[in-house]
Order: C-alpha cells, then sequence, then structure tokens
C-alpha cells in the first residue's frame, strides 16, 4: 500500500532523500539544478550512498544535474563515491534544450521517491511503494538521461 506525506522545506525534502536512499535495493535515480544545500557533501549521506553501492556490484546510482558546478568544486564526498564506484555510478548535465525542466526528485526501484514541485518551492512529496508514479518518474528520468552528457568521470583511463 502506498504512502505519501507532504514536506515542507528544503530540510524535510534532504531527510527524504536519505528516506529513499535507504528504502533503494537496485536503482537510485536523483535530477536536481545542482545538488547543492541538499546534504550531498555531509558525511551521512555519503556513508549511506557508499553502503547502497557496496551491497551489490550490481546497484545503480544515477545523477543528472542542470549545473555541475557544485559537484565538480565543492561536493567532494561525491567525487569520492565517483572514484570508488565509477561502474556503477554515473552523473550527467542535461543539454540546454532540457533547461526548462524544474522539478527535481529521488526515485528508488521505480517505487519510492521524494520530490518537489520546482526548484524554486522547497515543497514536495515523499512517498514509499508508489509504482505507479514512479514508474512515471523513471520515464522523465530516461529522458532526462538520454538527452544529457556525462560531465564528471571517476577514473582517469585515456587521459
Amino acid at each position: 500500500m502506498s504512502e505519501h506525506r507532504k514536506l515542507n522545506g528544503l530540510d524535510e525534502y534532504s531527510t527524504a532523500i536519505d528516506e529513499v536512499i535507504g528504502l533503494a535495493e537496485r536503482e537510485i535515480s536523483i535530477f536536481d539544478f545542482s545538488l547543492e544545500n541538499l546534504g550531498f557533501n555531509s558525511q551521512q549521506r555519503f556513508e549511506k550512498l557508499q553502503e547502497f553501492l557496496r551491497a551489490n556490484p550490481e546497484n545503480r546510482l544515477r545523477i543528472v544535474v542542470h549545473d555541475a558546478g557544485y559537484l565538480e568544486k565543492r561536493c567532494p564526498r561525491m567525487l569520492t563515491l565517483l572514484k570508488l564506484f565509477s561502474h556503477g555510478m554515473e552523473i550527467r548535465r542535461t543539454a540546454p534544450e532540457l533547461l526548462h525542466v524544474y522539478d527535481p526528485f529521488c526515485l528508488a526501484d521505480s517505487e519510492h521517491y521524494a520530490r518537489r514541485f520546482h526548484f524554486d518551492d522547497p515543497r514536495g512529496l515523499c512517498a514509499r511503494s508508489d509504482p505507479h508514479e514512479g514508474h512515471g518518474l523513471k520515464l522523465r528520468f530516461m529522458q532526462l538521461l538520454d538527452g544529457s552528457e556525462e560531465v564528471l568521470f571517476g577514473d582517469t583511463t585515456g587521459l
């Protein structure tokens, strides 16, 4: 049975992201403008994502952002994760024609998610066991993934 709750602010959204990450068994898909101010450089988030990626070599963490500057310059823990788990993680930046997409979300296994209605609006929704809406978010994420390019790399192959 699906469970939904309203989120009223960035702190609640960030906490919901941790909850969704904790529910993930196979894949985590994250879309945001830049991931700034959401706890992605915290030790706690680093450990949760590391635990997820270590649990199974088939687990996947995919991130799509409009702006990768924060990740490149001010998020060393995410870059460390990318180096440690380059086989199961990717960070991509959207193409200019997708800059109109404005509703960030974190999705686990196409059924658990935290989402906001707009980058500029801290309100949102957290859901557990909602495969119907989760499937829609998964399709949206795949479109974003297809319309993006990898910008950060975990290895130095070819350099």
